[in-house]
């Protein structure tokens, strides 16, 4: 039997992606977790009961049971998978990604897709579970940091508890394999009142987002909880199929007819909502994520009419021009300059409007807010009713 090149190997080992090996077998039901950043599935390697158990990380192009401890890369997983040799498992690759491996015939194809079957009934978790979170909100961080570190004007104030309220905001008490559990839980509900699932954030006091360099588990969504907790009563993946929608999408029923505002963070949003207010003429929402832009995120607005604007980080404009092109709806605009004309470098180079407003709020003197109103109407209620002072190195 010839030797198969180095070269070869190193070339198919490089563009092989464990995502699409993985995929090729329907029976693992491999499904895209946090805008593709994960996948979840059935464990192949052992009696695996609980979906989630069995993960796939695109970044790092490797595969991990936390149940069984079974891991590796696309050559690994076909080795163990399908009891091959490591050359079968080059020649397995490399009839996939037509690449010529030798003279050697291999005759393994991959098994036949499964019949489509029907689309399973959308997740719904009970009210009683937002409630409950949304119990012991006085422990989160962010909600310290929003009542506590920003000087709203007292008409601010006065509306921070409705909106925490109005958006269902919750904090978390349980979390799997974490000491800290101090996790701010932002859930999604859908225009019926629904809840879909819970996208859960971790904060520090000074009410920026924990990131992963900074520790493990910094965010995670309820649905993956539940079935990685095997809270089968709750969300059964073979029954149920995992759709989550804006955050603040409810909040649509009680003002038909106002504007849309899509900002990225739930965070956002909410400052937003506490400066501004939602009102007969403009909520605010959000996507939870540039992956969430599409046009069937925002279905339930094209279907009502709504007029939609969309408010981009500073660093993801280029990006959301692109997903406003692909939505292709001709009620849907997108608003730039806050975080390029209003931007200031202290702002940061992933400025969202929430910063860059506020920043300027607390930079306006008094003999220069007529002039600043007549060339930046979004700000306008925010200077006749907001004394806030923001510091850009906070």
């Amino acid at each position: 039997m010839s030797k198969i090149r180095q070269d070869i190997i190193d070339h198919i080992i490089d563009i092989a992606r464990i995502e699409e090996v993985v995929a090729d077998f329907p029976e693992i039901k491999l499904k895209s977790q946090a805008g593709g950043v994960r996948y979840m599935g059935i464990c192949p390697f052992h009696n695996d009961k609980g979906y989630g158990n069995f993960s796939v990380y695109p970044k790092d192009n490797v595969f991990k049971c936390f149940k069984c401890e079974e891991s590796g890369d696309s050559v690994t997983f076909l080795m163990k998978h399908l009891k091959i040799s490591f050359p079968d498992a080059i020649r397995w690759l490399g009839k996939k990604y037509n690449v010529e491996v030798d003279n050697v015939p291999f005759n393994y194809t991959p098994p036949p897709p499964r019949p489509t079957p029907p689309p399973l009934p959308t997740l719904v978790l009970p009210r009683t579970m937002v409630r409950k979170y949304m119990a012991s909100i006085e422990a989160d961080n962010l909600v310290r940091f929003i009542t506590t570190q920003v000087k709203w004007g007292n008409e601010q104030r006065a509306r921070i508890a409705t909106v925490l309220h109005d958006y269902c905001v919750g904090h978390s008490t349980i979390h799997q394999r974490i000491a800290d559990h101090d996790f701010t839980v932002f859930w999604q509900i859908d225009l019926n009142g629904l809840p879909r699932t819970a996208h859960y954030m971790k904060y520090k006091e000074n009410g920026h987002r924990l990131k992963e360099n900074e520790g493990k588990y910094t965010t995670d969504w309820m649905h993956s909880l539940l079935s990685r907790g095997g809270y089968t009563q709750f969300f059964d993946p073979d029954k149920q199929a995992v759709r989550p929608c804006l955050f603040g999408e409810h909040l649509l029923r009680k003002y038909p007819t106002a504007t849309v505002k899509i900002v990225e963070s739930e965070k956002t949003a909410i400052l937003m909502a506490i400066a501004y207010g939602n009102n007969p003429m403009q909520v605010w929402v959000a996507c939870a994520g540039a992956s969430n832009l599409t046009r069937e995120r925002l279905r339930p607005l094209i279907q009502q009419h709504r007029n939609v604007v969309l408010y981009p980080d500073r660093d993801g404009i280029d990006l959301w021009k692109q997903k406003a092109d692909a939505i292709y709806y001709d009620r849907l605009s997108i608003d730039t300059k806050p975080v390029k004309e209003w931007w200031q470098e202290c702002d940061g180079p992933k400025a969202d409007i929430a910063d860059v407003v506020l920043r300027m709020i607390g930079q306006i003197e008094p003999k220069t807010i007529g002039e600043v109103m007549a060339d930046m109407p979004i700000v306008k209620p925010l200077i006749e009713k907001l004394s806030l002072t923001t510091d850009c190195n906070d």
